[in-house]
């Protein structure tokens, strides 16, 4: 008799923990899972809030407003990557076999990217890059692989451009030893020869804080213009040092390339006066919006954290978010291929423009989409945009 009550104890308790086991696996089927890679932690961890209050408003306007997905809501699980490839490719490794993400988006960082689409390709789910700017992400042409973002060519093009419609008359290039600093270095190198602009070249070590050996260098070449392309925090020290030994604004402008550095807080606060004239590129503008996208984008924005968004990059996640959602929509299922078939055909407007993924194998624009990019100069600490002209908010100043 005992044994009979001890037997059917036991039979209830599993048939309890089926039950228990049961309404996890429903309760975990009851939402679609994004995975988002980038750096909260390291030199770049301002991306990460950025990255952070974009997923905040694409959540509230993907799950409130149209109130989810295939009669799911969708949930992000954001994996940080410390800025480090070897953090990054453990980071969507993860996302892909623990957490069951049905499609990564994400990552800032080149370097990060050449890891993480390793992974991706491998267990074959789609990722969407968002900001990590070298060729190769594409070029590479995998399959799963997408960047609805800038590439190295795209913003060298523009930035070429820029060079001939203001007559800049030497230049000289500062690039960290990175892949985005050797990789938009050598773009840019070959845009100048093509144009016959002359210019000089110096390579610097990613973590440095002086640059006093480089501006000697640069003093003596005379340029007119410098590309800057070192990124992070680095890039306030040099703007700072070129100041401070009247090399910059006063015979030289500097053209910061990657942006976002010239917007975090701590920009001021780290240049000071050295900043006034400073020229950087940039994805955003509060009085430059091309779609109505990017007006919900900056009301919600505004209204959500009480100031006006000033880093790209939560606008760059934001849009990459609603680019998954829409792909996933329309294939009708998490299924990965197709996911990929959907976002081959997505023609869809974001905040930066209308995605149309480029389908020409073998090349950089084999799955990739470039965002206009726009010219920005600091003019009494207000950003004016000088380039293009047609969406100019007014003209480049020089420091002579």
């Amino acid at each position: 008799m005992l044994k009979k009550r001890f037997f059917s104890i036991f039979i209830s308790l599993v048939i309890t923990m089926l039950l228990i086991s049961s309404i996890s696996i429903m309760a975990q089927e009851e939402t679609i899972k994004i995975g988002v890679v980038g750096p909260r932690t390291g030199p770049a961890a301002a991306t990460g809030v950025a990255f952070e209050e974009g997923i905040e408003l694409a959540l509230d306007y993907i799950n409130t407003t149209k109130g989810g997905i295939l009669g799911k809501k969708v949930e992000v699980i954001f994996e940080d990557t410390g800025g480090v490839p070897e953090k990054a490719a453990s980071a969507i490794e993860k996302l892909i076999t623990r957490d069951k993400v049905s499609i990564v988006v994400g990552e800032s960082h080149s370097s990060c990217a050449l890891a993480e689409i390793e992974i991706a390709n491998r267990y074959e789910v789609p990722f969407i890059i968002a900001e990590a700017w070298v060729d190769e992400v594409t070029s590479k042409g995998y399959k799963w692989i997408f960047r609805a973002g800038p590439c190295n060519s795209g913003v060298v093009d523009n930035i070429i451009q820029w060079i001939v419609a203001e007559d800049f008359k030497k230049i000289m290039i500062v690039a960290e030893n990175t892949d985005w600093g050797l990789g938009i270095k050598k773009l840019s190198e070959e845009g100048l020869q093509k144009e016959g602009i002359p210019y000089n070249s110096i390579i610097t070590a990613v973590e440095s804080q002086e640059y006093y050996t480089e501006l000697n260098k640069i003093i003596d070449y005379a340029p007119d213009l410098i590309l800057a392309y070192i990124y992070g925090f680095g890039v306030h020290d040099f703007i700072a040092q070129a100041y401070e030994v009247g090399l910059s604004p006063a015979n030289a402008l500097i053209l910061e390339g990657a942006g976002p550095p010239s917007l975090w807080p701590e920009f001021w606060e780290n240049v000071g006066e050295a900043g006034e004239l400073e020229c950087f590129v940039s994805a955003m503008h509060s009085k430059v919006e091309l779609t109505e996208v990017a007006k919900r984008f900056r009301e919600d924005y505004v209204k959500k954290f009480n100031r006006e968004p000033t880093d790209y990059k939560s606008r760059s996640i934001y849009n990459v978010l609603l680019i998954a959602a829409d792909a996933i929509e329309r294939a009708g299922s998490t299924d990965g291929e197709e996911i990929v078939k959907a976002l081959e055909e997505t023609e869809l407007e974001v905040a930066s423009g209308v995605v149309k993924f480029g389908l020409e194998p073998g090349t950089v624009k084999y799955h990739q989409w470039q965002p206009p990019m726009l010219i920005i100069q600091w003019q009494n600490r207000e950003q004016i945009v000088v380039f293009p002209k047609e969406a100019a908010t007014g003209e480049l100043k020089r420091g002579k």
